[in-house]
């Protein structure tokens, strides 16, 4: 992978839906050359698949974090991986035996069900598990979210010690 490798992935990142003339236009090269470099990119696993991001404004997201007993980790992590459509995403951490998971529903009592649903089939394999509402989102690069950072002379005085201000909330839940 070279610069005008990353330069197509950068620009994807920001539309995926760019033709191949207008990502050939915006890094100096043909339509088919673009065309060509996007299908290696995804040949190599690179380009992993294109995602539609629909925001729903009455979604919660909530974000599931489980300590497993050692030797119940992969039990616990082939049921949150194929058990419910809430789940949209889980990673395995540093951490030893974690699971940190994101779900999303529109309905709180739904992902109330899935924690519970969580504990009552694998408690016995479950050291923690904790669970928390998103109530604000910052930046979400496949979502489109930012937010601009206040600069420390806008600063309401919470944070006056470490100079940091906290982030103006331009996008949330």
């Amino acid at each position: 992978m070279d610069g005008t490798d990353e330069k197509i992935l950068d620009l994807l990142k920001g539309n995926a839906r760019m033709s191949y003339q207008e990502l050939g236009d915006a890094i100096g090269m043909s339509r088919v050359a673009a065309k060509k470099r996007v299908m290696k990119l995804e040949s190599e696993g690179i380009i992993r698949g294109y995602n539609t991001c629909i925001y729903r404004p009455n979604d919660i997201i909530a974000l599931i974090d489980i300590v497993t007993l050692p030797e119940k980790y992969d039990e616990v992590l082939k049921y949150v991986s194929t058990r419910t459509a809430y789940v949209r995403q889980i990673f395995g951490t540093t951490k030893e035996n974690h699971i940190h998971m994101v779900a999303v529903s529109d309905s709180a009592h739904d992902l109330g069900y899935l924690a519970r649903m969580i504990i009552k089939k694998c408690g016995d394999g479950i050291d923690e598990i904790h669970c928390h509402a998103v109530t604000d989102v910052y930046k979400d690069v496949y979502g489109g979210i930012s937010y601009e950072q206040r600069s420390v002379s806008d600063s309401d005085g919470d944070n006056e010690r470490t100079g940091r201000s906290k982030p103006e909330k331009k996008a949330g839940r």
